[in-house]
């Protein structure tokens, strides 16, 4: 397949005028100088590891973002339009909270809690599958125009560009990080044996992919602030970081929103977006400290702007819990809204998810890196989770933690691939 011929089955390219009109020029600008950056990097590290990778912004109302290897060696990433708009709205919606009430709503969200959820019509636009009986950009339009926040569109038009950026940051690193290729020839090695080894490689694999985009989207926003300086030009170090930060916690919101308690994820191949964005803070605090120089103040910068974008989906919370968006029907509820259902009772059971999860994480990191029968980009070293000592590993296997057991298993496996 040609790489015109996939981008036309996901829905074609997307120019300047394709974007809906409730989208600032301001905005479409910050998308088209996102995939330019983002393109320039993409070809350091394809020369690096020897690949060619393009990047296509689609005409496609979906959520669901690819990266294709069309040929050996040869792949295309398709970001949906959609996706980027969804985002777009949601940002601005939250923004009209910032100086709103700081109250939080605890929510009890459990499996029959979870069972007993409706969206509210008025926000499917939003969160809601496509219906290709309806027109996605005027829904989306409708629903834009009594949420917007007029006062921040320059932030929103930033925030959308941050958000664009990490997400081809992610898609990218499937490629840096030879995903696809390295799960075919682990399955052909015999290390990746059964359709469980192969759930928990790709859940791996996306994490990794998270892991890397925090790395790429912090890279690219400090080679903004350095270009800033050389050339004279206002950049505000705060405001940047604290527009970072809101936008990941913004991205996060949009996905899974079916799926809210911690238990729907111990299967399939990704984490909560809450695990996931807790997975972002780390990395961040963690090339942060290893590069005080650029990053020193992030941390601090990260923390506001994740609270606020908490505070704005528990506004939402309440809006909808107060009918603004329509009702559902009795005996079902509406909130949360989104799956990033931060409240007092929530950050145990994301720290508890995320140390289980990054554990697996570490050592299925090590067991990719080591078998080497691909070129591949490693992950930098600032953001390298460390893999567990002997004795904590022999712990953790003895716990009987299926993912650590599935991961020590295949690293095993790959061990001997390496002494024969």
């Amino acid at each position: 397949m040609e790489a015109t011929e996939f981008v036309d089955a996901m829905g074609g390219p997307v120019h300047p005028a394709a974007f809906p009109a409730f989208m600032s020029k301001d905005a479409v600008e910050a998308c088209r100088l996102s995939l330019m950056i983002m393109r320039a990097h993409l070809s350091d590290f394809d020369r690096a590891i020897g690949v060619r990778t393009m990047v296509e912004l689609v005409d496609s109302p979906f959520f669901t973002c690819r990266a294709k290897e069309i040929a050996p060696d040869h792949h295309v990433i398709t970001i949906p339009l959609g996706l980027v708009c969804r985002f777009y709205v949601l940002a601005d919606l939250l923004c009209g909270y910032l100086q709103g009430s700081k109250v939080m709503l605890n929510l009890d969200v459990n499996e029959e809690w979870e069972s007993l959820w409706r969206l509210p019509r008025g926000l499917y636009p939003l969160f809601g599958a496509p219906d290709a009986r309806t027109d996605w950009r005027k829904e989306l339009e409708v629903l834009h125009s009594g949420v917007c926040t007029p006062e921040a569109a320059y932030d929103v038009a930033s925030m959308t560009s941050l958000a664009l950026m990490f997400i081809v940051g992610h898609e990218a690193a499937h490629v840096y990080r030879r995903h696809g290729p390295q799960l075919r020839a682990m399955k052909q090695l015999d290390v990746v044996r059964t359709p469980e080894d192969e759930r928990y490689f790709r859940r791996f694999a996306e994490t990794d992919a998270d892991v890397m985009a925090t790395h790429w989207v912090m890279l690219a926003q400090d080679v903004g602030r350095l270009t800033a300086r050389e050339n004279g030009w206002e950049f505000s170090t705060v405001t940047a970081y604290f527009r970072l930060s809101y936008a990941v916690t913004v991205l996060y919101a949009l996905f899974d929103v079916h799926r809210k308690h911690m238990g729907s994820y111990l299967e399939g191949i990704y984490m909560h977006p809450m695990v996931r964005r807790h997975v972002f803070a780390v990395a961040g605090a963690m090339a942060s400290a290893n590069e005080p120089e650029a990053y020193g103040i992030w941390p601090r910068l990260e923390v506001f702007g994740w609270v606020h974008c908490a505070f704005g989906l528990n506004g939402l919370n309440i809006d909808t819990l107060m009918g603004k968006f329509g009702k559902v029907p009795k005996g079902y509820n509406a909130v949360p809204v989104s799956s990033l259902h931060y409240d007092s009772q929530s950050m145990p059971a994301v720290q508890a998810a995320y140390d289980r999860e990054m554990r697996f994480y570490a050592v299925m990191a090590a067991c990719h890196e080591s078998l080497g029968v691909l070129r591949m980009g490693t992950t930098p070293e600032a953001v390298r989770f460390e893999v567990p000592d002997g004795r904590t590993l022999a712990e953790l296997l003895e716990a009987g933690d299926p993912a650590v057991r599935a991961a020590h298993a295949m690293s095993v496996r790959a061990e001997a691939v390496r002494a024969r």
